[in-house]
Protein backbone atom coordinates (compact mmCIF):
# COMPACT_ATOMS: atom_id res chain seq x y z
CA UNK A 1 0.00 0.00 0.00
CA UNK A 2 1.71 3.16 -1.22
CA UNK A 3 0.28 6.89 -0.10
CA UNK A 4 0.64 10.51 -1.69
CA UNK A 5 -1.28 13.26 -1.21
CA UNK A 6 -3.88 14.70 -3.71
CA UNK A 7 -2.88 18.31 -2.24
CA UNK A 8 -0.82 20.32 -0.53
CA UNK A 9 -3.78 20.34 2.07
CA UNK A 10 -5.93 17.26 2.47
CA UNK A 11 -6.41 14.23 0.75
CA UNK A 12 -4.61 10.96 -0.77
CA UNK A 13 -4.34 8.71 -3.18
CA UNK A 14 -3.83 5.02 -1.80
CA UNK A 15 -2.26 2.64 -4.71
CA UNK A 16 -1.77 -0.76 -4.71
CA UNK A 17 -4.67 -2.11 -2.83
CA UNK A 18 -7.21 -4.73 -3.39
CA UNK A 19 -9.60 -3.36 -1.04
CA UNK A 20 -10.93 -7.44 -0.86
CA UNK A 21 -8.29 -8.79 0.36
CA UNK A 22 -6.43 -6.31 2.49
CA UNK A 23 -5.29 -7.46 5.76
CA UNK A 24 -6.14 -6.63 9.22
CA UNK A 25 -2.78 -5.80 9.81
CA UNK A 26 -2.53 -2.80 7.31
CA UNK A 27 -6.27 -1.56 8.07
CA UNK A 28 -5.55 0.38 10.69
CA UNK A 29 -3.21 2.76 8.46
CA UNK A 30 -5.59 2.49 6.21
CA UNK A 31 -8.18 4.54 8.65
CA UNK A 32 -6.00 6.37 10.17
CA UNK A 33 -4.66 7.87 6.72
CA UNK A 34 -7.75 8.85 5.57
CA UNK A 35 -8.77 10.40 8.88
CA UNK A 36 -5.88 12.67 8.63
CA UNK A 37 -6.58 13.59 5.06
CA UNK A 38 -10.15 13.89 5.39
CA UNK A 39 -10.14 12.32 1.47
CA UNK A 40 -8.88 8.94 0.21
CA UNK A 41 -9.12 7.92 -3.20
CA UNK A 42 -8.42 4.32 -4.22
CA UNK A 43 -8.12 3.47 -7.77
CA UNK A 44 -8.90 0.15 -10.24
CA UNK A 45 -11.02 -1.23 -7.71
CA UNK A 46 -13.61 -4.20 -8.63
CA UNK A 47 -16.11 -4.51 -5.96
CA UNK A 48 -19.72 -5.63 -5.98
CA UNK A 49 -22.56 -4.16 -4.02
CA UNK A 50 -21.88 -6.88 -0.98
CA UNK A 51 -17.44 -5.94 -1.23
CA UNK A 52 -18.57 -2.32 -0.91
CA UNK A 53 -20.94 -2.75 2.40
CA UNK A 54 -17.76 -5.29 3.73
CA UNK A 55 -15.55 -3.22 3.75
CA UNK A 56 -17.64 -0.15 4.75
CA UNK A 57 -18.61 -2.46 7.51
CA UNK A 58 -14.74 -2.42 8.99
CA UNK A 59 -15.40 1.28 9.75
CA UNK A 60 -18.66 0.77 11.32
CA UNK A 61 -21.89 0.86 11.18
CA UNK A 62 -23.33 0.78 7.92
CA UNK A 63 -26.56 3.19 7.74
CA UNK A 64 -29.19 2.84 5.45
CA UNK A 65 -30.34 4.86 3.05
CA UNK A 66 -33.43 7.75 3.92
CA UNK A 67 -35.24 7.00 0.60
CA UNK A 68 -36.07 3.35 -0.58
CA UNK A 69 -36.27 3.67 -3.54
CA UNK A 70 -32.55 4.11 -4.84
CA UNK A 71 -31.09 1.01 -2.81
CA UNK A 72 -29.43 -1.44 -4.79
CA UNK A 73 -31.89 -4.15 -5.47
CA UNK A 74 -29.46 -6.82 -4.59
CA UNK A 75 -28.41 -5.02 -1.33
CA UNK A 76 -30.26 -2.76 0.61
CA UNK A 77 -27.08 -1.15 2.26
CA UNK A 78 -26.18 0.57 -1.21
CA UNK A 79 -27.85 3.38 -2.53
CA UNK A 80 -27.21 4.03 -6.46
CA UNK A 81 -26.88 6.81 -7.82
CA UNK A 82 -27.28 7.39 -11.50
CA UNK A 83 -29.26 8.76 -14.61
CA UNK A 84 -30.21 5.35 -16.14
CA UNK A 85 -33.26 4.19 -16.88
CA UNK A 86 -34.16 0.35 -17.73
CA UNK A 87 -37.37 -0.80 -18.63
CA UNK A 88 -38.96 2.43 -17.81
CA UNK A 89 -37.42 2.82 -14.13
CA UNK A 90 -34.51 4.62 -13.15
CA UNK A 91 -31.85 2.31 -11.42
CA UNK A 92 -30.86 5.55 -8.81
CA UNK A 93 -31.05 9.29 -8.08
CA UNK A 94 -29.94 11.33 -10.89
CA UNK A 95 -30.18 14.66 -8.93
CA UNK A 96 -28.26 13.65 -5.49
CA UNK A 97 -25.90 15.58 -4.00
CA UNK A 98 -25.61 18.66 -6.68
CA UNK A 99 -25.16 21.11 -3.75
CA UNK A 100 -22.25 21.57 -0.88
CA UNK A 101 -23.32 19.51 2.20
CA UNK A 102 -22.08 17.13 4.33
CA UNK A 103 -23.71 13.63 4.54
CA UNK A 104 -26.83 12.94 6.42
CA UNK A 105 -25.96 15.97 9.14
CA UNK A 106 -30.08 15.73 10.10
CA UNK A 107 -29.66 12.46 11.71
CA UNK A 108 -29.04 12.65 15.43
CA UNK A 109 -25.97 10.37 14.62
CA UNK A 110 -24.86 12.37 11.68
CA UNK A 111 -22.71 9.86 9.20
CA UNK A 112 -19.33 9.48 9.83
CA UNK A 113 -17.59 7.91 6.69
CA UNK A 114 -19.11 8.35 2.91
CA UNK A 115 -17.93 5.51 0.36
CA UNK A 116 -18.39 6.29 -3.51
CA UNK A 117 -17.56 3.90 -5.97
CA UNK A 118 -18.25 4.33 -9.59
CA UNK A 119 -19.31 1.53 -11.88
CA UNK A 120 -20.28 4.14 -14.91
CA UNK A 121 -18.72 7.71 -15.36
CA UNK A 122 -19.70 10.01 -18.15
CA UNK A 123 -16.62 11.28 -20.40
CA UNK A 124 -16.48 14.68 -18.89
CA UNK A 125 -18.57 16.19 -15.84
CA UNK A 126 -20.08 14.64 -13.52
CA UNK A 127 -17.12 15.13 -10.85
CA UNK A 128 -17.09 15.30 -6.99
CA UNK A 129 -15.51 18.65 -5.03
CA UNK A 130 -14.19 18.48 -1.57
CA UNK A 131 -13.15 21.32 0.36
CA UNK A 132 -12.01 20.92 4.59
CA UNK A 133 -14.00 22.54 7.05
CA UNK A 134 -10.93 21.97 9.53
CA UNK A 135 -9.30 23.70 7.36
CA UNK A 136 -11.94 26.28 6.88
CA UNK A 137 -11.59 26.63 10.89
CA UNK A 138 -8.31 26.87 10.77
CA UNK A 139 -8.33 29.77 8.79
CA UNK A 140 -10.81 31.69 10.74
CA UNK A 141 -9.77 35.04 12.46
CA UNK A 142 -9.76 34.77 16.44
CA UNK A 143 -12.77 36.43 17.20
CA UNK A 144 -14.76 34.69 14.39
CA UNK A 145 -14.01 31.18 15.94
CA UNK A 146 -14.99 32.76 19.33
CA UNK A 147 -18.49 34.07 17.86
CA UNK A 148 -18.86 30.49 16.13
CA UNK A 149 -17.99 28.32 19.17
CA UNK A 150 -21.13 27.27 21.12
CA UNK A 151 -23.35 28.19 18.20
CA UNK A 152 -25.76 25.65 17.63
CA UNK A 153 -27.53 24.87 14.07
CA UNK A 154 -31.16 23.20 13.37
CA UNK A 155 -30.62 20.34 10.92
CA UNK A 156 -33.65 19.83 9.20
CA UNK A 157 -33.82 16.87 6.30
CA UNK A 158 -38.31 17.71 5.98
CA UNK A 159 -37.29 21.54 5.34
CA UNK A 160 -34.43 20.25 2.95
CA UNK A 161 -36.85 17.97 1.21
CA UNK A 162 -38.97 20.87 0.14
CA UNK A 163 -36.42 22.09 -1.75
CA UNK A 164 -36.13 19.36 -4.09
CA UNK A 165 -38.15 19.98 -7.44
CA UNK A 166 -40.58 17.29 -8.05
CA UNK A 167 -40.03 15.09 -5.06
CA UNK A 168 -42.68 12.84 -4.10
CA UNK A 169 -44.04 13.61 -0.60
CA UNK A 170 -42.56 12.52 2.47
CA UNK A 171 -44.64 9.80 4.19
CA UNK A 172 -45.19 9.46 7.81
CA UNK A 173 -42.36 6.94 8.33
CA UNK A 174 -40.26 8.90 6.93
CA UNK A 175 -41.04 12.00 9.12
CA UNK A 176 -40.98 9.89 11.87
CA UNK A 177 -37.63 8.57 11.12
CA UNK A 178 -36.24 12.11 10.26
CA UNK A 179 -37.11 14.80 13.10
CA UNK A 180 -35.29 17.94 13.16
CA UNK A 181 -31.78 17.74 15.28
CA UNK A 182 -29.77 20.37 16.43
CA UNK A 183 -25.59 20.36 16.24
CA UNK A 184 -22.81 22.34 17.11
CA UNK A 185 -21.60 24.95 14.51
CA UNK A 186 -18.29 24.06 15.62
CA UNK A 187 -17.54 20.23 15.96
CA UNK A 188 -14.76 18.40 18.12
CA UNK A 189 -13.53 14.98 15.70
CA UNK A 190 -13.42 12.21 18.00
CA UNK A 191 -10.46 10.54 16.79
CA UNK A 192 -8.13 13.71 16.00
CA UNK A 193 -9.27 16.53 19.00
CA UNK A 194 -9.40 19.00 15.41
CA UNK A 195 -12.19 21.04 15.36
CA UNK A 196 -14.47 22.07 11.92
CA UNK A 197 -17.20 23.82 11.31
CA UNK A 198 -19.74 21.27 10.91
CA UNK A 199 -21.84 23.03 7.71
CA UNK A 200 -25.16 20.84 6.41
CA UNK A 201 -27.28 22.12 3.29
CA UNK A 202 -28.37 25.23 2.51
CA UNK A 203 -31.69 24.69 4.59
CA UNK A 204 -29.53 24.56 7.91
CA UNK A 205 -30.85 27.61 10.29
CA UNK A 206 -28.75 28.52 13.57
CA UNK A 207 -31.12 28.86 16.88
CA UNK A 208 -32.03 32.01 17.51
CA UNK A 209 -31.50 33.47 14.62
CA UNK A 210 -34.44 34.71 11.84
CA UNK A 211 -34.79 32.64 8.75
CA UNK A 212 -33.22 35.20 6.80
CA UNK A 213 -29.96 35.88 8.90
CA UNK A 214 -29.45 32.64 9.61
CA UNK A 215 -29.34 31.50 6.35
CA UNK A 216 -27.16 34.49 5.02
CA UNK A 217 -24.68 33.47 7.93
CA UNK A 218 -24.41 29.55 6.86
CA UNK A 219 -24.39 30.73 3.00
CA UNK A 220 -21.23 32.81 3.92
CA UNK A 221 -19.04 30.02 6.21
CA UNK A 222 -19.63 27.65 3.49
CA UNK A 223 -18.78 30.12 0.67
CA UNK A 224 -15.93 30.79 2.64
CA UNK A 225 -14.94 26.78 3.38
CA UNK A 226 -15.04 26.02 -0.51
CA UNK A 227 -13.14 28.62 -1.59
CA UNK A 228 -11.87 27.56 -5.06
CA UNK A 229 -8.55 27.76 -3.89
CA UNK A 230 -8.66 25.37 -1.15
CA UNK A 231 -10.63 22.45 -3.28
CA UNK A 232 -9.59 19.03 -4.65
CA UNK A 233 -12.17 18.31 -7.34
CA UNK A 234 -12.00 14.40 -8.21
CA UNK A 235 -12.62 13.38 -11.81
CA UNK A 236 -14.25 10.10 -11.87
CA UNK A 237 -12.97 6.68 -13.46
CA UNK A 238 -14.79 3.09 -13.59
CA UNK A 239 -13.32 1.64 -10.58
CA UNK A 240 -12.54 4.70 -8.47
CA UNK A 241 -13.52 4.38 -4.79
CA UNK A 242 -13.96 7.56 -2.86
CA UNK A 243 -13.68 7.57 1.07
CA UNK A 244 -14.04 10.41 3.25
CA UNK A 245 -15.10 11.55 6.50
CA UNK A 246 -17.62 13.94 6.86
CA UNK A 247 -16.98 15.12 10.25
CA UNK A 248 -13.94 17.38 8.61
CA UNK A 249 -15.25 17.21 4.63
CA UNK A 250 -18.11 18.87 2.69
CA UNK A 251 -18.79 17.91 -0.86
CA UNK A 252 -20.44 18.30 -3.92
CA UNK A 253 -21.05 16.44 -7.43
CA UNK A 254 -20.99 18.38 -10.68
CA UNK A 255 -23.39 18.32 -12.99
CA UNK A 256 -22.35 16.43 -16.74
CA UNK A 257 -24.83 15.74 -19.92
CA UNK A 258 -28.12 13.71 -18.42
CA UNK A 259 -29.52 12.76 -21.77
CA UNK A 260 -26.45 11.81 -23.56
CA UNK A 261 -23.97 10.22 -20.50
CA UNK A 262 -24.30 7.56 -18.14
CA UNK A 263 -23.90 7.45 -14.83
CA UNK A 264 -24.35 4.99 -12.13
CA UNK A 265 -22.48 5.06 -8.36
CA UNK A 266 -22.77 3.13 -5.76
CA UNK A 267 -22.55 4.70 -2.26
CA UNK A 268 -22.79 3.35 1.33
CA UNK A 269 -22.51 4.82 4.88
CA UNK A 270 -21.44 4.57 8.51
CA UNK A 271 -22.83 6.01 11.07
CA UNK A 272 -21.26 8.27 13.54
CA UNK A 273 -21.08 9.81 16.94
CA UNK A 274 -23.46 12.67 17.47
CA UNK A 275 -21.58 15.74 16.90
CA UNK A 276 -19.98 17.75 20.23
Amino acid sequence: MKIRSTSDEFGIFIEDLDLRTIPDTDFPALRSAIIQSGVGVIRDQLLTPADLVSFAERFGKVEYGVRGEFQHPDNPDVYVISNIVEDGKPLGNPNDGFAWHTDLSFLEHPTAFTFLYAVETPTSGGNTEFASAALAYDRLPAARKAELDGMLVCHSYKRLHTTRKNARALTEEELRRMPDVIHPMVRTHPDTGRRALYLGPNTSVPIGMTDEAGLALMDELMEFTVDPAYRYVHVWKPGDLVVWDNRTMVHRATEYDKINERRLMHRTTVKGERPV
